[in-house]
């Protein structure tokens, strides 16, 4: 359940009649970092939420798929400070940001849905943190898979170009350690090795690692 089916239903009736449906190429921006204004509701697909640092490296924060609305946190304090990539192709749903800001204001259940929404955002990026600093190989490993394969050109495949040694040394474990995870998830479907590199074939199946 998205946050707009817990409001009530004057407010979403309303605020969907003037959304508007996009299409998304996979590595294409949905949002980027300083923009004023822009809430996504997830319809299909898988999208990375990022941050970029000051020398180009650059820090997921939270995965969202197909219900979660991201967005609201720079509706309330703009400018945005996280960007909005899609893993897949995707379909999202525009909200008008001005329209869910004057129902919240006169309505304390919009209110409350868009607080709830805030803090879940919060929890994720919590989480995130502390998958960077304590997490399990195979999540690690997942992680850093994907956020390679966002940078593969966008009319191609899902390809994340390192080698083992690379994404042994980016996760901070041995190389064994890492083929190991490698041919679980080669096992499960979910990545298949390639010369140069790793080939996602199941971005949603990698994320759920995460």
């Amino acid at each position: 359940m998205s946050a707009l089916a817990r409001m009530p239903a004057t407010a979403r009736d309303a605020i969907v009649a003037a959304s508007t449906v996009v299409s998304h190429r996979s590595r294409t921006s949905v949002v980027r970092f300083g923009e004023t204004e822009r809430i996504i509701l997830v319809v299909r697909g898988l999208i990375r939420v990022y941050r970029t640092t000051i020398d180009g490296r650059e820090l997921t924060v939270a995965w969202a798929g197909p219900g979660v609305i991201a967005g609201f946190a720079a509706m309330l304090l703009p400018p945005s400070h996280f960007s909005a990539q899609p893993v897949t192709d995707a379909v999202i749903l525009d909200l008008p940001p001005s329209l869910v800001r004057d129902r919240a204001k006169a309505e304390a259940a919009v209110a409350w849905v868009i607080a709830e929404e805030v803090a879940f955002w919060l929890q994720k990026a919590v989480a995130e943190m502390v998958l960077y600093a304590y997490g399990d190989l195979r999540s690690r490993v997942s992680q850093r898979l994907l956020e390679l394969a966002c940078k593969a050109p966008a009319d191609g495949p899902l390809i994340a170009q390192l080698t083992q040694d690379d994404l042994a040394l980016a996760v901070g474990a041995t190389r064994p350690a890492v083929a190991r995870v490698l041919k679980e998830l080669r096992d499960a479907g979910s990545v298949r090795s390639m010369y140069g590199g790793v080939l996602i074939q199941r971005p949603e199946a990698l994320a759920k690692q995460i």
